[in-house]
Formats: structure tokens, C-alpha cells, sequence
């Protein structure tokens, strides 16, 4: 009888290849999702209960720079001029923009004396970077030593946003990463968007806790106003498309950025077409190239998932056309005992992070991610 079993258990080379190359695989994705996408949501737990807070309240200076956001700027910018914090200023630079921001602006400053707006003239010299020159005018107006940045399309989630961003910064810390999550939408290009968020921030901002960063944006950033002096502005990237975006990984060390994960802190990014998070997406691309190699990691990440799923599907077909069900049971033990744990996770993430449920969409989701990055990653080429 025991015999019998045993006959089971007994795989040829091709066999014992693909079982073992697939277990090895499920061991990479394990440690991935244990070792990077838990750590965010373990370390912000871990605050609530040790609770932090600080009596200091320096001036703030946030800062947007805007383009054509007359309709983003009269739904957001309420929110951030109602801040509950005594003393800080909101810069809007307006970057040429041909609608009505402009007026808009200035009935708002007449009302409300914390804001005060300037700008660039529309300019149609697409050899102009004018993002990194709006992003200059909006530090060099900056009245305070810290800077706070968001986007026109985007909104705290709390009137305690600032005050939030700033528990993270101390004599020691000069930069501080905050989160951003894209708003539901019905749209099914919405759904992968926020899933696609949701890794990518597990992944930068567990980097950061791991004393590694290498990547931030601007929708929810604050650094000290002499580290953009100190490296002379954006002078060194003028040449890099998106490197302002870039910039920010280069006044990051493992000594001064951290990162605020009370939902205090966090922004909602208004995600209305695909237009924008194709702009998010394709700005990442442009500077992946140089960034430090601590994003290195995640490709690997990327690349043992295709193959995990590819391998999967063999070993099924394999498996069902020999008849050999003890190594149909082993895979598809493997690929639950995966799912399971990635299930347990992104959705203890996306709760928090304000992200939805992925459930019965999670494997495609999976299955689709690297496919439609490859396609941002083949458009920056062309450009």
C-alpha cells in the first residue's frame, strides 16, 4: 500500500525541473510580498499604537504648480486653504495656463490671504521645461524653510494634512514621502490604476523604511527648502525629461527621508481619465533609468511573478495531458497557498491605504500589471 503511494511521488527530470524551478519561484514571490508590500501597513500599525506627536508648528509653505486646472483647483483648493494648522502659506504657480485659473486665483487670494499666486505666459517652445522653471518660482516665493507639494488634481483627505506631513520631519529628517491614492471611479482602467498604485507605493515607501529610497512624486511631498538650493535647483537635470521628478531621488539618503502613513497625511488624487494616469505613469519612466539601484529590486519582483504564472499554466497543461495528478496537486497547492497570502495582504493594504478590494480581480490584475508597464515603458522609448 505504502509502496503504491509512493509510486505516486515519482517524477522523471523534467518533472522534478519544473516542480522545483516553480517552488523556488513561489518562494521569491513569498518573500516579496512579506519582506516589501507588508512593511508599510505593518510599520503604520505599529505607530497608531505607539502614537507620535510633536509640539512644533513651523511656518509651511505648500506649493502646486498648475496647467490648465481651473476645474481642479475650484473642487481642491478649498481643502487645502481650510488646513487646520496656524501658520503656512499656498503657492499656486500658474504654468501658462490658457482657461480661467488665472481669475479664479484672484477672487480666491482677494477672500483669502494665505494664498498668493504667480505664473508663467503661455508659451508654445516645447524645448521649454517649463515645469522644472514653475517649480523654481513657486521655492524661490516660498516664505518658509519647509516645502510642501501637491497637485492641482489632488486633495488632503484631512484638515490635519500639514500638520501630519510635518510629525514625520525632526533636526534629522529633511524629507518626508507622503502617500497618495487614486479616487474609485467605475471605469475598469481605474480599477488598475489603483491597483497599480497601491504596489508601487508599497514598494517605494517600504524602501524608505528599509533606509533605502530611491523615488518619490509630488503630489504629496515635503523636503527643507535649502536641499534645493544646496544641489542648485534642477540645474543638473535640465536635460532629463520629467527630472524634476528625479530631483527627488537625489536629496533622499538613508539618514534623512521618512514617511507618513497616519491617513491624516494621505491625499486623494482625482483620477477622471486615463489621460492622467498615463501621464503618472509615463513621468516614472522617463527617469526609472537613473534612479539608485535600491528600484532595482522590484524588477526582479516583476519578472519571477511572468514566469510564476507561466510555469503555472505549463504545469497544468503538462499535467492534465500525462495524467500525473500528484503534480497537478503540488502546483496548484503552490499557486494557492500564493494567492492566499496575496490576497491576506494587498487587501490588508488597499483597506488602509484607502484602495478598495481586490478579490475576484486580483489575479488579472496581477497577470496584467507588467504587461501594461511594458507598454508606458515602449511608449517613453519611441518619444
Amino acid at each position: 500500500m505504502i509502496e503504491q503511494i509512493l509510486a505516486y511521488f515519482r517524477f522523471d527530470v523534467i518533472e522534478i525541473i519544473g516542480i522545483s524551478l516553480f517552488f523556488f519561484l513561489f518562494i521569491i514571490q513569498l518573500f516579496y510580498y512579506f519582506r516589501y508590500y507588508k512593511k508599510p501597513y505593518s510599520t503604520a500599525k505599529k505607530r497608531d499604537k505607539d502614537g507620535f506627536y510633536t509640539t512644533e508648528k513651523p511656518k509651511v509653505s505648500v506649493i502646486i504648480v498648475s496647467e490648465n486646472e481651473v476645474d481642479s483647483l475650484k473642487e481642491n483648493l478649498p481643502f487645502i486653504l481650510q488646513q487646520d494648522y496656524p501658520d503656512y502659506e499656498v503657492i499656486v504657480v500658474n504654468n501658462g495656463s490658457t482657461d480661467e485659473s488665472d481669475e479664479l486665483l484672484r477672487s480666491i487670494e482677494l477672500k483669502d490671504k494665505k494664498l498668493y499666486h504667480t505664473g508663467l505666459p503661455y508659451s508654445n517652445d516645447w524645448k521649454l521645461d517649463r515645469r522644472k522653471l514653475a517649480l523654481t518660482i513657486g521655492i524661490k516665493a516660498a516664505k518658509s524653510d519647509i516645502l510642501l507639494f501637491t497637485e492641482p488634481y489632488c486633495k488632503p483627505v484631512s484638515d490635519k494634512w500639514i500638520e501630519s506631513m510635518l510629525r514625520e520631519l525632526d533636526p534629522e529628517r529633511d524629507v518626508v514621502l507622503g502617500y497618495s491614492f487614486f479616487k474609485p471611479a467605475r471605469q475598469f482602467f481605474s480599477r488598475v490604476a489603483r491597483f497599480d498604485n497601491l504596489l508601487f507605493s508599497m514598494q517605494y515607501l517600504s524602501q524608505v523604511i528599509r533606509h533605502k529610497p530611491y523615488t518619490g512624486n509630488y503630489r504629496n511631498l515635503l523636503f527643507r527648502k535649502h536641499l534645493f538650493f544646496d544641489n542648485k535647483g534642477f540645474a543638473s537635470l535640465l536635460r532629463v525629461a520629467n527630472g524634476e521628478e528625479l530631483f527627488i531621488s537625489r536629496i533622499m539618503t538613508r539618514d534623512n527621508t521618512s514617511v507618513a502613513l497616519s491617513h491624516d497625511s494621505f491625499v486623494e488624487t482625482n483620477l477622471d481619465d486615463f489621460s492622467l494616469w498615463r501621464q503618472i505613469k509615463r513621468s516614472y519612466f522617463a527617469i526609472r533609468s537613473y534612479l539608485k539601484s535600491s528600484a532595482t529590486v522590484f524588477k526582479f519582483e516583476i519578472f519571477s511573478r511572468s514566469i510564476f504564472y507561466m510555469l503555472f499554466i505549463a504545469l497544468i497543461i503538462y499535467s492534465v495531458i500525462l495524467q500525473n495528478w500528484v503534480l497537478l496537486g503540488i502546483a496548484v497547492f503552490l499557486f494557492l497557498i500564493r494567492l492566499i497570502t496575496q490576497l491576506v495582504i494587498i487587501n490588508k493594504d488597499a483597506r488602509y491605504f484607502m484602495s478598495g478590494k481586490f478579490y475576484f480581480s486580483l489575479i488579472v490584475l496581477d497577470i496584467i500589471q507588467p504587461l501594461y508597464n511594458i507598454r508606458f515603458k515602449s511608449w517613453r522609448k519611441r518619444r
